[in-house]
């Protein structure tokens, strides 16, 4: 079983004050085929997260009412959207306005003036990331049913050992890429070490059952 990441389009949520910049970001967005929702206050925000939880946020620090830091705080604070990736857009560049972002929970940071490949790429690279880490979980399941395919059938013919081989050093190459991928959280690291650990116990039991 092999695992590849294609190219990936989203469901994008823009929270901007400006309708210059909703309508850049939304065209940007659009041509690469994702599906783009926008709003220009934080609280129609945390509203259309919460009930259709996007796949990323493009998310401007500098709004009326409730800026983007008390945004993320509140979105990161919430089982139903704290897994969603936001990026966020600001013409702060100073280095403090970085670390607030990166504090409240946000995964990257654009400056504007912004360049629109900058978005498309730094989106693009989020999306993947998700896709990885769900694809993650299915070669867990495949893992645990070697495992149980192990535990119940200890006789297994040289191509049904030969396949299952296979099938965990393809796990543990793609759980490579994922562990390279920036931006993961601590608890998905973990998750990808144990995986990791389940699969090299899996190639010595298939080793010992070969000899």
């Amino acid at each position: 079983m092999t695992f590849t990441p294609s190219v990936c389009q989203g469901d994008i949520l823009v929270v901007d004050d400006l309708a210059d910049n909703i309508r850049i970001l939304s065209d940007t967005l659009a041509s690469q085929g994702h599906r783009v929702r926008a709003t220009r206050n934080g609280t129609m925000a945390l509203i259309g997260a919460r009930a259709a939880p996007p796949d990323v946020i493009l998310l401007d620090i500098r709004m009326p009412i409730m800026d983007g830091f008390e945004v993320c705080r509140q979105l990161k604070a919430d089982a139903s959207t704290q897994h969603i990736p936001i990026i966020f857009l600001s013409a702060l560049d100073e280095a403090i306005d970085k670390t607030r972002a990166f504090e409240a929970g946000g995964v990257d940071y654009i400056t504007k003036p912004f360049l629109p490949v900058e978005v498309q790429a730094r989106v693009q690279h989020h999306l993947t990331i998700q896709q990885l880490q769900k694809q993650a979980i299915a070669q867990q399941e495949c893992l645990e049913q070697l495992i149980r395919q192990a535990s119940y059938q200890p006789n297994f013919s040289e191509p049904s050992l030969s396949t299952a081989t296979q099938s965990v050093h393809s796990i543990l190459a793609y759980v490579d890429r994922l562990g390279q991928a920036a931006h993961l959280t601590p608890e998905r690291a973990r998750y990808l070490q144990d995986l990791r650990q389940q699969g090299e116990a899996m190639l010595h039991i298939f080793a010992a059952l070969g000899e």
